[in-house]
């Protein structure tokens, strides 16, 4: 069985493009696969492709049943009504802690946010957490393995600070912003 590490280590061994979109596809151009992802789109593809499709079928039913799914997958923002009802999942383990491996959920208070997988703790103390993070984005991070938008990696801090949690993309051209955060790891 491969681990979410084999599956990254596999996918970045490929000859691929990517762009940040919200079509959510892969096409084929000039002989080169090109993935067409946002985040929440990447990630869902991923999970597919590991083999977690009952804990997306999970997802996807729970957010049907109470009229959140459009697009038949979830988005981030989803994250704030599912982690309110995480006791009626059997194939998701919210955690209070990142770990290798586990989809990290930003929702912004504008009910934007980000996701991505978490691929290395980098440091961690009792205010700041620095993560080496796997995703689909308009915007590198520190460190970043893109040179454009798309599918890379990157490092990425959150950071608690009066009982709240706070996101930096470290990207100057984003600010640091307030965040609910959530850690979940789908269970096949």
């Amino acid at each position: 069985m491969r681990t979410v590490t084999d599956f990254f280590k596999q996918l970045f061994t490929e000859d691929f493009n990517s762009e940040y979109n919200h079509a959510n596809y892969i096409d084929v151009i000039g002989g080169k696969k090109t993935f067409h992802f946002d985040c929440s789109g990447f990630v869902y593809w991923c999970l597919a492709k590991m083999g977690y499709k009952r804990s997306l079928v999970e997802l996807r039913n729970f957010l049907k049943e109470h009229d959140f799914i459009k697009i038949n997958r979830f988005f981030c923002k989803d994250f704030k009504f599912v982690h309110k009802h995480k006791n009626s999942f059997k194939y998701w383990n919210f955690i209070d802690k990142p770990a290798v491996g586990c989809i990290m959920v930003v929702v912004f208070s504008g009910e934007s946010g980000h996701c991505m997988f978490v691929d290395k703790l980098v440091n961690m103390d009792k205010d700041r957490i620095c993560l080496r993070i796997i995703d689909s984005t308009r915007y590198q991070h520190k460190k970043d393995t893109r040179k454009n938008t798309g599918i890379g990696a990157g490092e990425i801090e959150i950071i608690h600070k009066n009982n709240d949690w706070f996101y930096n993309s470290n990207n100057k051209d984003l600010p640091i912003r307030k965040a609910e955060i959530y850690f979940v790891c789908p269970i096949k």
